[in-house]
């Protein structure tokens, strides 16, 4: 092989290294340890796995601002004794992945021994024909009663580019899930500018004129910046026992979590 073709590959292995990097480098970060605790938590509650799509986005399709982006190492709990004793295999896991080579989503579903506990949706959603990115998530998950959805803006409650919305949730994809008689639970950001309050307020509004109830208290996550877990069913049995576990799992980590109701 000629000087310039090994130059060329090993260039090509640092570009793919690079985005590899770029697209998970939130993996193993504080909300996602939030969000693994809880997920965890209602598979036990519940004696069954819990459905999680991540919403991968491949930030090359957002554009050079989003790959640039320096976050995603909010990792300072791991400095902490207290998380080793919210949950060890977790944490342990997650010490791992403080290194950045290790941050690889496929490597970490394969490995980990919340496996046990999520079927994970791996796929990350395409600019064009994001419905069968969609389609195919529902087919996935069609044994599943409850799924997690983590987006990583939250709920899209506003028009964006189509590059943008990749970072949301959409309101129909919610309908669709819900008319499968489906659970859902999505991560929600906090905003900068509003009161948590008022900021849930705004979202329980918007949901309610699309006809969707939120009948649970919301979960706040003790994160700089917050999350919000937001639950949504249409199934009576199912929104008694989360609510009940929803107080309950609140009790427990009163520590990590605020519970909202409104």
């Amino acid at each position: 092989m000629s000087f310039y073709l090994i130059l060329i590959y090993n260039i090509c292995l640092i570009i793919n290294h690079s985005i590899i990097i770029m697209q998970q480098r939130y993996l193993g970060d504080i909300h996602d340890f939030q969000k693994f605790i809880f997920v965890k938590f209602l598979s036990r509650a519940f004696n069954q796995k819990i459905g999680l799509n991540w919403y991968l986005v491949d930030p090359n399709k957002i554009g050079e601002k989003e790959v640039n982006k320096k976050d995603g190492e909010k990792r300072y709990f791991l400095e902490k004794d207290e998380f080793k004793i919210v949950d060890r295999k977790i944490y342990d896991e997650f010490v791992i992945l403080k290194t950045k080579k290790f941050r690889n989503i496929e490597t970490f579903t394969k490995k980990t021994h919340l496996k046990q506990h999520i079927s994970f949706y791996n796929k990350k959603i395409p600019l064009l024909n994001r419905e069968k990115w969609f389609d195919d998530s529902l087919n996935f998950f069609r044994k599943k009663k409850i799924i997690f959805l983590d987006p990583d803006n939250g709920l899209l409650k506003n028009k964006r580019s189509s590059k943008l919305s990749l970072k949301y949730l959409l309101v129909n994809e919610i309908e669709k899930y819900l008319s499968k008689k489906k659970t859902i639970i999505f991560t929600q950001f906090q905003s900068f500018n509003k009161k948590n309050i008022h900021y849930l307020k705004e979202i329980y509004n918007y949901l309610r004129l699309k006809n969707i109830k939120i009948n649970f208290p919301f979960i706040v996550n003790k994160t700089s910046p917050n999350t919000f877990f937001i639950s949504l069913t249409t199934d009576q049995k199912m929104e008694l026992k989360l609510k009940r576990n929803i107080n309950e799992y609140g009790i427990i980590h009163k520590k990590r979590v605020n519970l909202i109701t409104i």
